[in-house]
């Protein structure tokens, strides 16, 4: 039995990976040593299925058409679904098995004579469970595929219809189920809801089912549908007006929706994942009033990037990042909070990958875990922020424009994406590509010296800045803010910079009053620590932190904190257990947690946020502040008089990573409060004239790509 590559299913932790990128990978591998004639690009299957849920079976018959006459042809299918010829002359033989999460069976047909069709019966069962994904946490679960009384999810990864080596495939599909369940899929709904059809290319065929109420709104042309396990009018009328809001805006962006419909669709797990036409959210993801403005929006527009332009993921994923960029990122930007959004990229970048950990943007395949979603996400999207500052939005909207007009339903890697920028901007941008797609590392900028000298010509500004990563320099454009004297005088600069030191002299107009290098956060780069707030997720992006546990707490408390660091080291091994009473002071080197108000050095870490305007009084809260002694050093406070509410903490404070402090009600527990440290003056702005009393110039965030 041979070892294939481990093909899971998409990820959770709404990171809206597809499924067919690992697939079309596993099946290009073990078919391009194979002779067989089915190499031509396209495949239709008309299937006709069968679902016994109670059973997990599943009966189907699939006939192939074929782009050009064969008399060979190779397949994989899942292991137990034991194929056999329907109508068919020839004969099948089973070549090997192969083992992985899904147990996959490679076939070899040889057909009596050449022919563009034919046709194959099988049933089996398929009903692999779910499995966690990460930490321990209800919303980190997957499976490659299941067939229950629950629900039905199959995909790629499931092997549930014969795969080759095809690059794309369409399909016509009726599905039989239960009475009282509805189907889903990609594409158009067949009449009296009998199936699917989807006649444009596609990666691969998804079969979703459940005992569904369905509700539907004609959005902008495009049929808008949400599928409920309940029948909740109210919650689908909100997702049915959401999603005719942002198909409206990408369409606007970008280009036409590329598909007939978009549905909500409620799974019967905790997910978050972007299929063709339709995304699969869990039913408590679903309630959360956040999520419609922050992943649905994420989710429809991965029907342009990912699954209307099809990932070549051997290249690296550009799609994730894209998609963070014009969702995620666009809506912050259009609530004037893009720079804050960026920086908060940033610092994931700073808390989670160290130089041991990076990997070059080509090398990202999907996310899977803080590392790869920092570098693939958080990377990518300042990739295109940084190219979108290159060449201007408008022409930068038109190379988003012309990446989607000529790849939509082929695939694209980064070289499509630079060709189509560099025709757009009729010019090459070889070395901004090559520079962040294949360098690992980021610039890390220090402001060396600033000089003013006013002149009678022009007053003249000398500043140095040095690139201080221990890697060779990089080829930056490093924004640069001017704030003078007066109501409203401020200046913008671009410092070009490509040695490891350098000096500019700037002619201003303006009597500076401060300085401040790219303090909206334009740049990719390495964070200095004065930049950054104190937050969570230094604490659990760090490779080695100390959890400091209380000794003179209740045996119930002790045991509740225990349970609490034990869960949290499953995901992170660096992170050691101590008991307050056997240490003599707090460890110097690495960040600290302190747990329990009981904690010898409780009152230490308060005394430390004297100054901060939170309630420390009552409630569950989990509190982080740089160390005053040590400002490398941050420390994180976690204080409870519930032994539930902090049960809930082990899955749940993980997900506020980019917040200085989360306040906590009742025992589930609910958020209250949460926030950011505000950042003043840093290493990165110089005061010039500390005398200045006048008003002087505001920062504000750039203008939305679209409003």
């Amino acid at each position: 039995m041979l070892s294939i590559p481990e093909t899971p299913g998409v990820k959770n932790s709404y990171t809206k990976q597809r499924t067919r990128g690992v697939v079309w990978l596993l099946l290009s591998l073990i078919f391009s040593s194979l002779v067989h004639a089915s190499t031509d690009s396209q495949i239709h299957h008309t299937l006709h299925v069968e679902i016994i849920p109670d059973s997990g079976q599943l009966i189907a018959t699939d006939t192939l058409q074929l782009s050009k006459a064969t008399q060979t042809f190779q397949f994989l299918l899942h292991a137990n679904l034991a194929p056999e010829l329907n109508n068919t002359e020839g004969t099948l033989t089973l070549i090997r098995s192969l083992r992985g999460r899904v147990p996959v069976k490679q076939y070899h047909l040889q057909l009596k004579a050449p022919t563009t069709h034919f046709s194959l019966r099988y049933r089996g069962e398929i009903a692999h469970a779910l499995s966690n994904e990460g930490e321990a946490s209800s919303l980190r679960q997957s499976t490659p595929g299941k067939i229950s009384s629950q629900g039905v999810f199959l995909g790629a990864s499931s092997f549930w219809y014969p795969q080759s080596d095809a690059e794309l495939i369409s399909f016509t599909m009726q599905v039989k189920l239960p009475k009282g369940w509805l189907s889903v899929s990609q594409g158009r709904q067949l009449p009296d809801h009998s199936g699917w059809e989807e006649l444009q290319p596609q990666e691969e065929i998804y079969l979703i089912a459940a005992p569904y109420n369905r509700f539907q709104l004609d959005a902008t042309g495009t049929l808008a549908e949400v599928y409920l396990r309940d029948n909740n009018l109210n919650l689908a009328d909100h997702y049915l007006q959401a999603t005719e809001n942002y198909l409206a805006l990408y369409e606007k962006l970008i280009g036409p929706y590329p598909y007939s419909k978009f549905s909500l669709v409620e799974n019967f797990w905790e997910s978050g994942y972007g299929m063709p036409s339709f995304t699969l959210l869990g039913p408590r993801v679903i309630q959360l009033p956040f999520i419609i403005n922050t992943s649905y929006p994420h989710e429809i527009l991965h029907n342009w990037w990912g699954n209307g332009v099809y990932t070549d993921v051997s290249s690296g994923n550009w799609s994730e990042g894209l998609t963070t960029y014009l969702a995620d990122h666009l809506i912050k930007e259009q609530q004037g909070q893009g720079s804050n959004y960026r920086r908060n990229s940033l610092q994931n970048y700073a808390s989670y990958v160290t130089e041991q950990d990076d990997f070059p943007l080509i090398e990202f395949r999907g996310n899977q875990g803080q590392i790869s979603q920092s570098i693939g996400y958080g990377k990518t999207l300042m990739l295109f922020h940084m190219l979108r500052k290159e060449l201007g939005d408008e022409l930068f909207v038109a190379g988003i424009r012309s990446l989607y007009k000529n790849y939509k339903f082929r695939r694209a890697g980064f070289n499509q994406i630079q060709e189509r920028f560099e025709a757009v901007a009729s010019r090459s941008l070889e070395l901004f590509f090559n520079q962040w797609l294949k360098r690992t590392g980021a610039p890390a900028l220090k402001l060396i010296d600033v000089t003013y000298r006013p002149s009678t010509n022009g007053n003249k500004l000398a500043v140095s800045i040095e690139q201080t990563q221990p890697e060779a320099p990089f080829s930056l454009k490093i924004p640069l803010f001017i704030s003078g004297e007066g109501n409203n005088a401020t200046e913008w600069h671009t410092l070009d910079m490509t040695k490891r030191k350098q000096t500019w002299v700037i002619n201003t107009s303006l009597t500076p009053v401060s300085l401040a290098v790219d303090p909206l956060f334009d740049l990719f780069r390495r964070l200095d620590d004065s930049e950054i707030p104190s937050s969570l997720s230094q604490l659990f992006g760090a490779k080695k932190v100390f959890a400091i546990l209380p000794d003179a707490a209740t045996d119930s408390m002790k045991q509740a904190y225990q349970s609490l660091i034990t869960e949290w080291q499953q995901r992170q091994p660096g992170l050691t257990l101590l008991w307050d009473n056997e240490i003599n002071a707090l460890p110097k080197a690495e960040h600290i947690w302190i747990i329990g108000k009981g904690n010898r050095y409780a009152n230490q870490v308060r005394q430390y946020l004297k100054d901060r305007t939170i309630d420390l009084t009552t409630g569950t809260k989990a509190i982080t502040v740089q160390n005053p002694n040590q400002q490398s050093q941050t420390i994180g406070y976690i204080e409870s008089d519930s032994i539930e509410a902090i049960k809930g903490l082990t899955r749940k404070l993980p997900h506020y990573g980019k917040y200085s402090y989360v306040l906590f009600n009742g025992e589930q527990p609910q958020v209250e409060q949460r926030g950011e440290w505000r950042i003043g003056n840093n290493a990165m702005s110089w005061i010039i004239n500390s005398n200045y009393s006048g008003i002087t110039g505001q920062l504000t965030d750039h203008r939305a790509l679209i409003d």
